[in-house]
């Protein structure tokens, strides 16, 4: 097949032996031709789809090469990885940041128009991850076609993709586990000739290479790279800042990459690892000296692209269906499981919520919090941080019923814990314009929870799907308050309070990482500089860093206002990052409850992880689906308000 490039056309054979008339161009039941008959233009459709696409926007191209490998191994080439759902393979942390959806999204309207319910979102995907590396200078091959569509997706499936930080060993049993050999590895990790990464997966190697020293740097790193690679990434930069993989040419598909491995110019540490393990050593060699890459690299997507292959009654052909919603001007299409046998879906969260509860009866709803949260947020950009603590405190109390926002003489609101949250007034102005919108139709709760995720996004934050649904609480009590965790609570009791919700301590930690735009009065850490009784009275905190004390006391001396608020975060207070993880690291952390989380094993090697490479952002949002889904109140076990301060 031509690779849309006239200088080069690369034809791969397919060993059309007499003898086995089953060649190579079939894989477990599927076939080349698969759709002759029955829609004859898929390729045309699907291929024209990637071009238009990636004329707008050549990242694309990558993106979707990602795509089918995360969908292949995990499950097999199903298209799960495309399902909505608060617990699906989307949601879990290597997938977070996957592209490309739009493209197969509106690939899939194309061939439906075309030919109704023939062509699978699993065999659109294969096509469409050949396509893209060919409009890269990339190889193109055959696609054996006939995929179902799978009915599975679960983010817990997602522990066998590869990671940044595995060794080679590590690497080659994942790849083993699912029919690939150690040439496969080799040559399906040279599509990161065309890839990106954020900072945040590979800073380490360049500041704080443990596996040296603390401090250190990366020895496989070629020392006249590094500032360059420092420039792109600064210490304290933005980590989210992406990356070319392949510096040398990062939007051709060739063997620099393989170059850039060789000098010591890898940019993730289990890519540079390909050289300095022997095994693999060889193989990046004989790329590097005549075995054709990209003749390789087709055969071995041809075996990947056949991983798990459901046929027949094993899968389906899937529908899609379409919810837009605007959040910070990006469109999230939710696509779920129209099952031609059940009708059921799979963005389903818990107890009764799912994703577009209200896409017929308030289909502006989650448009009309955002851009409420975001005018707010123009005025007074603290807010952001007050809505993600209101929402925190109401989940933590009675369940995520908005029985926070009530108002009376005993209510939660009266709680000591609770007399310093704020914005009310996004959650009042949001509610007034969806009752003008849908008159008794959104909750609270869900208004609440909805404007916490778009609070996050403002502030550089991630985004994440919100399961609605939830009805508002009738109950709310001071005394509920006792459940919060303290600024002073211990570890053991922190897990205690969180446990008992069903958050372990990876959400702990996580969810304690939105402490990087939250403030705090004077008062709740003053006692740490001046009279810390753990130790004696009079005493300093022996965690606080003595370098940092003489800062920290500036900015609340020990007769100052004890009502004046610090930044929880002071190297970028305004920021969601992980600083504040770097923070606890260095004794800077302020709130005692917050620098324990260092001082602690159990939770340190959380921290540990957040530092070294695991997505903050991705894990926070994965964990605030979870909190955001703590006893959730649904048909007559609550209510919809009317004034969200008031019980109707």
């Amino acid at each position: 097949m031509a690779s849309g490039h006239s200088s080069h056309i690369l034809i791969l054979f397919t060993f059309l032996l007499l003898a086995l008339s089953a060649s190579l161009v079939h894989g477990q039941g599927t076939r080349v031709g698969f759709y002759s008959a029955s829609c004859p233009r898929v390729e045309s459709i699907v291929r024209s789809t990637v071009q238009s696409h990636f004329r707008s926007d050549p990242t694309v191209a990558p993106g979707l090469l990602r795509m089918i490998f995360h969908d292949c191994f995990v499950q097999g080439c199903d298209a799960s990885i495309l399902i909505s759902g608060s617990n699906t393979e989307r949601t879990a942390g290597p997938n977070l940041l996957l592209r490309g959806y739009e493209v197969i999204d509106d690939a899939k309207t194309q061939l439906e128009a075309a030919c109704p319910g023939i062509v699978s979102c699993a065999d659109i995907l294969a096509l469409a991850a050949r396509d893209s590396v060919v409009l890269t200078n990339g190889p193109s091959w055959v696609v054996p076609l006939g995929r179902r569509d799978g009915r599975v997706s679960l983010a817990s499936d997602t522990a066998n993709l590869p990671a940044f930080t595995d060794s080679v060993d590590v690497q080659k049993q994942k790849f083993s586990a699912l029919g690939l050999n150690t040439q496969d590895l080799v040559a399906l990790a040279g599509g990161h000739t065309i890839g990106t990464s954020a900072c945040r997966f590979f800073q380490y190697r360049m500041y704080n290479f443990t596996r040296v020293g603390n401090g250190a740097v990366d020895p496989s790193i070629d020392p006249s790279f590094l500032p360059q690679l420092r420039a792109l990434c600064p210490q304290n930069g933005d980590d989210s800042k992406r990356v070319a993989l392949d510096t040398g040419s990062p939007n051709r598909f060739d063997t620099s990459y393989f170059t850039n491995l060789r000098n010591g110019r890898g940019i993730l540490e289990s890519d540079q690892m390909l050289w300095t393990d022997a095994s693999t050593k060889t193989i990046v060699q004989r790329f590097l000296t005549g075995l054709s890459f990209n003749s390789e690299f087709g055969k071995s997507m041809i075996k990947m692209s056949n991983i798990g292959v459901k046929i027949g009654n094993a899968g389906e052909i899937r529908k899609i269906f379409i919810m837009v919603s605007r959040n910070s001007n990006q469109i999230f299409i939710f696509w779920t499981l129209l099952l031609l046998a059940t009708g059921a879906s799979l963005v389903h969260g818990h107890k009764g919520t799912r994703v577009g509860f209200y896409s017929t009866t308030c289909p502006r709803a989650e448009s009309i919090v955002s851009s409420t949260v975001q005018c707010h947020f123009n005025s007074d950009h603290t807010v952001a941080a007050g809505l993600l603590r209101m929402h925190f405190h109401d989940c933590f109390m009675r369940g995520c019923d908005a029985s926070v926002l009530i108002d009376g003489p005993n209510t939660q609101k009266k709680a000591v814990a609770n007399l310093g949250l704020r914005g009310y007034e996004v959650i009042d102005d949001a509610k007034t314009q969806l009752e003008a919108a849908c008159p008794g139709v959104v909750s609270c709760a869900d208004i609440l929870a909805l404007a916490a995720r778009d609070a996050v996004v403002l502030v550089n934050g991630s985004s994440w799907v919100v399961p609605t649904g939830r009805r508002d609480g009738r109950v709310s009590l001071v005394s509920d308050a006792d459940s919060l965790p303290a600024f002073t609570d211990c570890i053991d009791v922190q897990k205690q309070k969180f446990s008992a919700l069903g958050l372990n301590t990876h959400d702990l930690v996580v969810l304690a990482g939105g402490h990087t735009i939250g403030t705090s009065a004077c008062q709740f850490f003053q006692y740490r500089m001046y009279n810390f009784t753990k130790v004696k009275n009079g005493a300093v905190d022996s965690s606080i860093n003595p370098a940092f004390l003489p800062q920290l006391q500036a900015l609340c001396p020990q007769y100052g206002d004890g009502s004046k608020r610090v930044a929880l975060d002071t190297h970028s207070p305004n920021r969601f990052d992980t600083s504040y993880f770097r923070n606890m690291r260095i004794g800077q952390g302020i709130l005692e409850s917050d620098q324990m989380l260092w001082n602690d094993a159990s939770t340190k090697a959380i921290v540990q992880q957040l530092l070294l490479g695991l997505n903050f952002k991705e894990e926070f949002g994965n964990s605030m689906i979870k909190m955001s889904n703590i006893g959730v109140k649904t048909g007559n076990a609550g209510e919809i308000r009317q004034v969200c301060s008031k019980i109707n």
